[in-house]
């Protein structure tokens, strides 16, 4: 979905003055009568106000910093995605995102709306842990065990960031600031095969004195892909509020709140292969910040305060979390110290990072990290990186991760089990190409299955000590054309949950046209993505009998362009109609099906 703004136009009121002219005979030949009626100014000079709208959206004021993202890390760590990186991905959702980091295989259940849980190194639902904004987002509801990426609603969401380890991945999260002294408005419209339609309108404000707000809606609806009306609808609601007087201080109230209605998903037998779920989870944050220096140098410290409430499906559930950071700089080092208690499940979490850049050459980041969980579980673990940046573009980076962990501490019966993981990585960037080779191990492991597929997959075996190839490659022959993707295979036995030798790659061309538009304007884009995977086993029934995996190659395609602050697109899954499914039974668009097509137009007031 791509939204879009439209500007509050006022037009200018023309008034026809019709001035009488004394008798020729009264007035001298060569006299000029004054004027008896003086022509009243504009009562909207359009002019004037466009230029003071420009000049008010180059005023930067001071706006609460992101969080948690400050420390350095070496290559390969990390992978950021801005906004704009957001606007022009094929990403309809937050799991399309999460395919960036090679491995990442998506239990799509369908269409658009429907569960896409990610799958990284057969970890499960467990294996990726979200943070908004700073605070832990936790899983709540019927699904105790993973939080469902599709509940975020991009717009709402200035930057991504997925911190990968061996076995996991850390996503950081971050709504929208305005740091500009102008109103920023959006409101968006798509449509799609099906019936498919999303809605959306955002308004954003910072004033000198440092007030600012942000309101953000949207709605979405989408069928199923047997093609039955509003198989799912979302409302989204973000609202913020804060107080940033100058760059050391500032404070800040947030709610996020999401109500899907998913219908379940029945096969021609009107069997359910997916559960359904319906209710309205809203989590509130409050954040107190302060820093010594007006860079980002120094020390700082962040409260925050948070609760969650999810009620629907059978279930109401509350819970309340608190805690402080402490974070010092330096142009070298990076120190910083959690501390996080929660209402159930986790009373106590506390963790401790560092990194250390001390030259350009060398880069070594750690962290360390307790938890006590109910029923007297804990878990504790501690991990390291290190990273050496040669010439010619070359990085040798390692990583470690070692510990106790309880994967899912809502489920009382859970127990820690031991790790030991590691990953080593080789990666060449010049501007013409990139390419990174990856090569770790992880420990055996006893993964949980997604609970909304419980009717169909009911289990997935424990997976063995497993040990992973990856490479990520990017080709640019051309300024205006790019070939990049993925390649992802375990060695030895394929773990349950994921298939094997499983690629994404895409085509892409993108051009500004400079030569016909020399300001800029004009951006195109034209992308093809193919995905690929072999034969594999994606769970257990409830009889204990493995469910195959076919393996299966899937087109999509991306057009889009933009033209100043305005964007057009169309996005189009499954080009080859193929009849094969991401999870055995949730088929996925056919033909005719499978088309998005929205516009997007944002601009300050």
């Amino acid at each position: 979905m791509i939204p879009f703004t439209v500007h509050r136009s006022l037009f200018p009121l023309l008034i026809a003055l019709v001035v009488g002219s004394p008798a020729a005979a009264q007035i001298p030949f060569d006299s000029v009568p004054a004027d008896t009626t003086q022509l009243p100014r504009d009562s909207v000079d359009q002019t004037e106000l466009f230029l003071k709208a420009q000049t008010a959206n180059q005023v930067r004021l001071p706006a609460l910093p992101t969080i948690g993202n400050e420390g350095p890390l070496p290559a390969y760590s990390r992978i950021v995605i801005t906004r704009d990186s957001i606007e022009w991905t094929n990403a309809q959702t937050l799991s399309d995102l999460l395919q960036k980091v090679p491995g990442v295989y998506l239990w799509r259940g369908g269409w658009i709306g429907r569960y896409q849980p990610p799958n990284f190194r057969a970890r499960g639902p467990t294996s990726v842990e979200y943070l908004l904004d700073g605070l832990p987002f936790v899983p709540m509801g019927p699904d105790s065990l993973g939080v469902d990426p599709t509940i975020f609603a991009l717009s709402m969401l200035s930057r991504v960031e997925i911190e990968r380890w061996p076995e996991g991945m850390r996503v950081r999260l971050y709504t929208r600031r305005v740091d500009r002294n102008a109103t920023v408005s959006r409101i968006g419209i798509s449509a799609g095969d099906d019936d498919v339609a999303r809605y959306i309108g955002a308004l954003e404000r910072r004033y000198k004195n440092g007030i600012g707000f942000g309101l953000d809606v949207e709605r979405l609806v989408s069928p199923t892909a047997t093609g039955s009306s509003s198989d799912f609808d979302m409302n989204s609601l973000w609202l913020q509020a804060g107080y940033v007087p100058n760059p050391k201080f500032g404070i800040q109230a947030q709610l996020l709140q999401n109500t899907p209605d998913r219908k379940p998903y029945l096969d021609i037998n009107n069997d359910t292969l997916d559960q359904k779920l319906y209710g309205t989870r809203r989590d509130a944050q409050l954040r107190l910040y302060w820093r010594k220096q007006t860079d980002e140098l120094g020390p700082r410290v962040d409260f925050l305060l948070g609760a969650t409430i999810w009620d629907g499906s059978g279930v109401n559930e509350t819970m309340r979390q608190g805690g402080v950071i402490a974070a010092w700089r330096t142009p070298t080092l990076h120190l910083e110290g959690r501390a996080f208690n929660r209402s159930r499940w986790t009373p106590w979490d506390l963790s401790a990072n560092a990194g250390w850049a001390p030259n350009r050459w060398f880069t070594a980041a750690g962290e360390a990290g307790y938890q006590k969980h109910d029923l007297d579980r804990h878990s504790q673990w501690i991990g390291g990186r290190a990273g050496i940046h040669l010439p010619y573009g070359v990085d040798l980076t390692g990583m470690v991760r070692s510990g106790s962990v309880v994967e899912a501490p809502t489920i009382l019966k859970d127990q820690a089990q031991d790790f030991t993981d590691w990953q080593g990585t080789v990666g060449w960037e010049q501007k013409w190409i990139g390419l990174e080779l990856g090569y770790g191990r992880t420990d055996a492991f006893r993964p949980f299955a997604y609970q909304p597929f419980l009717p169909t997959v009911d289990s997935i075996a424990p997976s063995a000590q497993t040990e992973w190839v990856t490479v990520n490659w990017r080709l640019t022959p051309l300024q205006w054309f790019t070939l990049d993707g993925w390649y992802s295979n375990p060695r030895g036995r394929t773990p349950e949950g994921l298939p094997p030798t499983h690629s994404l790659s895409s085509a892409t061309i993108r051009s500004k046209f400079w030569r016909s538009f020399p300001s800029g304007i004009f951006d195109f884009k034209l992308q093809g993505t193919m995905e690929s995977w072999g034969d594999g086993v994606i769970g257990r029934d409830p009889t204990g009998s493995p469910i195959q995996l076919k393996g299966a190659t899937f087109f999509r395609g991306l057009i889009e362009i933009q033209l100043d602050r305005f964007t057009i697109y169309w996005d189009r899954m499954n080009l080859k109609a193929s009849k094969l499914t991401y999870v055995p039974g949730f088929d996925m668009p056919q033909f005719g099906s499978g088309s998005t097509f929205g516009v997007r137009w944002e601009f300050s007031n």
